[in-house]
């Protein structure tokens, strides 16, 4: 079987808090806080693209690619490779923020001792691209990108974490640790009969 992925909120904990109170502090910036829960930077606080790309350019890119991975994704995602399945990781990142999203995911995991066969960046539409190459399940956080992928038939199975808690239920398969993952994918390898 074909698996996707996410990188960040997915495989790793990204703590963009601690990491952008700390930017706002040292540069003086008139910038707070207004999300703590939120997804996305640009959401996190009262600024625009253009100071998210300056964060991003000035070494906050760091805050995504030094990442501490969750607790138990390493070897789950090491048993499914070694028992034959074919592990994408596909990432949102963009060459706007990354100088080279490709080569520092693969670096990133590599690091990281996390298994894959291919690394995919710069892709928002993940659904579709699942559908387009032949892949079952897309891992993700993200709660629009998993729906959009379960409304194209992939199993989208979604990382379940404060920003997204409120649309668990929307999504047939989720877990907030990735030993729930791991069950999930088990499920969907070997659904009983008549669940598939």
């Amino acid at each position: 079987m074909k698996i996707a992925i996410d990188i960040d909120d997915t495989l790793t904990q990204v703590d963009r808090v601690t990491a952008v109170e700390k930017y706002l502090k040292e540069k003086g910036l008139p910038f707070q806080v207004v999300n703590p829960n939120a997804h996305t930077l640009l959401e996190l606080c009262d600024w625009s693209r253009d100071e998210v790309t300056r964060f991003i350019k000035s070494g906050g890119d760091k805050v995504f690619l030094t990442a501490p991975i969750r607790k138990g994704a390493r070897e789950t995602i090491q048993k499914w490779k070694a028992a034959g399945h074919e592990i994408i990781f596909l990432t949102a990142r963009i060459s706007e923020w990354f100088s080279d999203p490709v080569n520092e995911s693969r670096q990133q995991l590599d690091e990281n001792q996390i298994p894959y066969d291919k690394v995919v960046a710069d892709v928002w539409e993940k659904g579709a691209y699942c559908r387009e190459h032949g892949i079952e399940v897309l891992i993700e956080d993200n709660f629009e990108i998993c729906k959009k992928a379960q409304q194209l038939g992939v199993k989208a199975v979604m990382f379940v974490d404060k920003h997204n808690l409120a649309h668990a239920k929307e999504i047939k398969y989720a877990g907030s640790n990735w030993e729930h993952i791991a069950s999930s994918i088990e499920f969907i390898l070997n659904p009983p009969r008549g669940r598939a």
